[in-house]
């Protein structure tokens, strides 16, 4: 056999073997779909005037939802799961509001006393609430005493038709998150990242969701409401560090 058809056979085995590498690693390691949602309403003033301190001490993270708050989230489901952030483990309360036609919050049912855990925290929408209308847009409100005052977060999301999306048969967790990131579904992608998890934790996935959600947070209202916005985000990003 010719030197040259020895390199020519050399440099097939090594291009075979660097394709493969690389079909490996793309199997093994997944990539993740970005949260990039292409419309962003703007959420009302009542989402945006919370300030960001909270009962946190020592740089900890104060109570934070993981959720968008700048703007208008979005979901398929009538029984959306919600989420938020908590450095210490104290009870929190929970409320559930539908906007009406003048745009104002109507609170719907009564409020929850929620136990939490420090970390992720997790909660479908109780089976006490009547389900939620496609086409309506809600509030959805935690709050903890803190030093004999109230710290209060909100969060607002609107149901869309889930026939506007295609019948899908994921495969696996990487794949939902991929499918629901896409559609601007944050609400069903953070679901779907958190099976996977153990208790408290985002995992990889998630992290990569919160990490989303802060870069999609828009600087928008007055100084004060545009400085609140801004050390949010820094606490997600913070979150997101921390799997």
């Amino acid at each position: 056999m010719s030197h040259q058809h020895i390199g020519f056979w050399r440099n097939n085995r090594r291009l075979t073997s660097l394709v493969v590498g690389m079909v490996f690693l793309m199997t093994a390691f997944p990539a993740f779909a970005e949260f990039k949602p292409r419309d962003r309403k703007p959420a009302s003033g009542h989402s945006r005037a919370g300030g960001s301190r909270g009962c946190a001490s020592n740089g900890s993270i104060p109570l934070t939802p993981l959720a968008p708050q700048t703007y208008i989230g979005k979901t398929t489901s009538t029984r959306p799961m919600l989420a938020w952030y908590m450095s210490s483990s104290q009870n929190v309360r929970f409320r559930l509001a539908e906007f009406d036609s003048d745009n104002n919050p109507k609170q719907i049912g009564k409020v929850q006393e929620i136990p939490t855990i420090v970390g992720i925290n997790k909660l479908e929408l109780p089976h006490d609430y009547p389900e939620l209308t496609v086409g309506k847009t809600y509030l959805w409100q935690i709050s903890i005493d803190c030093e004999n005052s109230p710290i209060v977060r909100r969060a607002e999301f609107t149901v869309i038709q889930p026939q506007l999306l295609a019948k899908n048969q994921f495969t696996s967790i990487s794949e939902s998150v991929n499918y629901y990131a896409e559609n601007d579904l944050w609400y069903e992608a953070l679901q779907e990242a958190l099976k996977g998890t153990d208790n408290g934790k985002l995992g990889e996935s998630g992290a990569t969701l919160v990490k989303n959600l802060a870069e999609s947070e828009i600087l928008i209202g007055n100084d004060v409401e545009q400085k609140n916005t801004q050390q949010r985000i820094e606490y997600l990003q913070k979150i997101a560090s921390d799997r």
